[in-house]
């Protein structure tokens, strides 16, 4: 195998071919490995590579395979970790400058169960400071880039994790997201990003001060949905260590993912979405919503009231239940921060409590309006981002061209990069974001699929379906030389 056929390959089929012998993990890890020397130069996507580790792990898994002993279908498969969930003995400063030379003494939940499927842990992968943005432009350890444009963003925070995907430097990743920060980069990467419902994936062994923890989720970056469902597999379930973790059955998330979309109620969320996108998203979604009707679904408008809330309802929860992680580092070593992170955060201080319990309110009542909708449909679909990529430069004025116009990234409503997302942080239902089109100029366009409490089944299954037949899947990122 070389590199030109790793970038066609899916977990779901390499899987195949180890577990049977026709690929060993060492020279699979290889392979990704020398990629990563290759092209990290230029994407910026890795954060640490643990390349002794990774060649000690692949080789385990070759000998236990070759032994009888397979694990399942991520044994020997090379996966990558966000830089502020926790691996054991390695360097993970969640982004940040405060924590530049920490490394922890144990393995996150995510982490543990991964080592225990086979996998194959790479490395950590970049992210915006303390993963309190949209995008990886970080100030202290630069721009991860988009394999699909290196002049643009990779959105973020998880922007290393979804670089290194869509670049075939790894098959899968870990990332984490409060405000959309697995399906943000997904979208602009062109991959699969899963956010499950909060309380299914551990968030035992993340950094403290990276997420708050009623909105923060766990999720896995993949090439596909079938993907997205084997890395579940693994990873959800039940944790004491965590207690936001549910205690709810768990299913076999890909057996299900045949099962097709046809007669499902598919519902349109109507106000709020249609507000944010631009022109050229909105053709796109649009396009994307009538090739699910030729799947078989059926489709009905819902509206769900108070949704213009969201993001003030986000500031409060957010900055608040993060605020206490960051009280020593702020009393003591306050210069570690970059000046706006640090300026974001003190003026956390200044939200009131009166207000922090106003907004858990209207977040109960936005909750209950998708309750309510969840009646008459069984899942939603609604863009994942309002625009394409912008370039690293516009991202560093704070503006871009979009529709031809200039436009504020942040404006009065809030961060334009997260008004579509913070909606099912706030509620924890589970979404998926897919690959649903492309920019005139051919840059990647995400859809969401939401679905129902604990629900994931339904929501792996209307992705795959849509995946497969529309095979936005297919088209890989043209990337330059490297080194």
């Amino acid at each position: 195998m070389d590199e030109r056929e790793l970038e066609k390959l899916t977990i779901s089929q390499l899987s195949r071919e180890i577990s049977s012998g026709a690929q060993s993990p060492v020279a699979l890890t290889r392979l990704v490995l020398a990629r990563i020397e290759r092209l990290n130069p230029v994407l910026n996507a890795y954060a640490m590579v643990m390349k002794d580790q990774a060649f000690a792990a692949a080789e385990q898994a070759h000998r236990e395979i070759a032994a009888g002993q397979y694990r399942g279908p991520l044994h020997g498969i090379p996966i990558s970790i966000k830089d502020n969930i926790a691996v054991a003995g390695v360097r993970t400063t969640a982004g940040s400058k405060t924590l530049s030379d920490w490394k922890p003494d144990h393995d996150a939940t995510v982490v543990s169960r991964l080592r225990e499927a086979g996998a194959v842990i790479l490395g950590k992968t970049h992210m915006h400071e303390w993963a309190k943005s949209s995008h990886t432009n970080n100030v202290f350890y630069g721009p991860s880039r988009n394999p699909w444009d290196v002049t643009r963003a990779t959105g973020g925070s998880s922007g290393g994790s979804a670089a290194a995907v869509a670049a075939s430097l790894g098959l899968a990743s870990i990332g984490t997201d409060s405000a959309g920060s697995v399906r943000n980069p997904a979208a602009l990467c062109g991959i699969a990003g899963l956010k499950a419902t909060h309380g299914r994936v551990s968030l035992s062994g993340g950094v403290p001060g990276t997420g708050p923890g009623s909105i923060n989720h766990f999720g896995v970056l993949a090439k596909t949905v079938e993907d997205c469902a084997l890395v579940l597999n693994c990873i959800a379930g039940a944790d004491p260590r965590d207690p936001y973790c549910a205690e709810v059955p768990m299913p076999d998330y890909t057996r299900g993912l045949s099962g097709g979309a046809d007669g499902l109620r598919v519902g349109l969320v109507r106000g709020y979405f249609d507000a944010l996108m631009f022109d050229e998203v909105r053709q796109v979604f649009d396009e994307a919503v009538r090739f699910l009707g030729s799947l078989g679904v059926e489709t009905e408008e819902v509206e769900i009231p108070h949704m213009e809330l969201l993001p003030a309802v986000q500031v409060c929860i957010a900055r608040v239940e993060d605020m206490p992680d960051h009280d020593r580092y702020l009393r003591t070593r306050p210069r570690d921060y970059s000046p706006g992170m640090l300026r974001n955060l003190i003026g956390s201080l200044l939200i009131s409590g009166s207000a922090v319990n106003t907004a858990h309110r209207v977040r109960r009542l936005i909750y209950e309006g998708f309750e309510r909708a969840f009646e008459r449909v069984r899942v939603m679909v609604v863009p994942t981002i309002s625009f394409p990529a912008p370039t690293i430069e516009e991202l560093d004025r704070g503006s871009a061209r979009i529709d031809g116009r200039e436009v504020r990234l942040s404006d009065r409503r809030g961060n334009l990069f997260t008004l579509c997302t913070i909606p099912f942080n706030q509620t924890g239902l589970p979404a998926l974001s897919v690959c649903c089109g492309f920019s005139a100029s051919g840059l990647p366009i995400g859809m969401q699929i939401v679905g129902r409490p604990f629900d994931e089944e339904t929501v792996l299954r209307v992705g795959h379906a849509y995946e497969r037949a529309a095979g936005w899947y297919k088209k890989t990122p043209d990337l330059p030389a490297g080194r």
